[in-house]
């Protein structure tokens, strides 16, 4: 299903921006860029509806909290449709997007690594496989201190931009 990756894609970035409860201009960048990466899929239905809904509410120029909240529940009310979330493929997808939705303000804070060792931890059918075993360790060694600083951040968004390669 050609829709899988970018919906699943798309959720993550969601799910990786909204996670400190702020949105920033680099952040909406991302979700843009998204946008325009993915008009091609626009011709078919469901996609086409699904991304009419999207672009509607990122045309408005900035990202509220209700707004995340509006996506939140496009994306629930397509996921069906568009993609197989269960798995080890969707949650791939999903990871990446919660990196690019992390690395979309070039800073990366507890609030982000918190709710991502969360899904880490809710998602544990995959949690012995790399690369989530490898990044579970990694913010759960970061974070044993309860705080970033610099080279922990430089670390995590080195493996960030790993897993996006993938």
């Amino acid at each position: 299903m050609k829709t899988q990756k970018p919906f699943n894609h798309l959720k993550g970035i969601i799910h990786g921006i909204s996670s400190d409860g702020r949105i920033t201009r680099g952040e909406f960048t991302e979700m843009k860029l998204w946008c325009q990466a993915h008009k091609g899929l626009c011709e078919e239905s469901p996609f086409k509806e699904f991304f009419a809904e999207v672009k509607a509410i990122l045309d408005g120029g900035k990202m509220t909290s209700e707004e995340i909240m509006e996506l939140k529940a496009i994306l629930k009310k397509y996921e069906t449709e568009l993609s197989v979330t269960e798995s080890t493929e969707a949650k791939i997808h999903f990871l990446q997007g919660i990196c690019y939705g992390i690395l979309g303000d070039e800073e990366i804070n507890k609030y982000e690594v918190t709710v991502l060792k969360k899904w880490l931890e809710e998602n544990d059918s995959v949690l012995g496989r790399s690369p989530f075993k490898e990044m579970h360790a990694l913010l759960t060694n970061v974070m044993e201190d309860g705080k970033i600083d610099i080279e922990e951040e430089k670390e995590l968004k080195k493996y960030f931009l790993e897993v996006l390669k993938m």
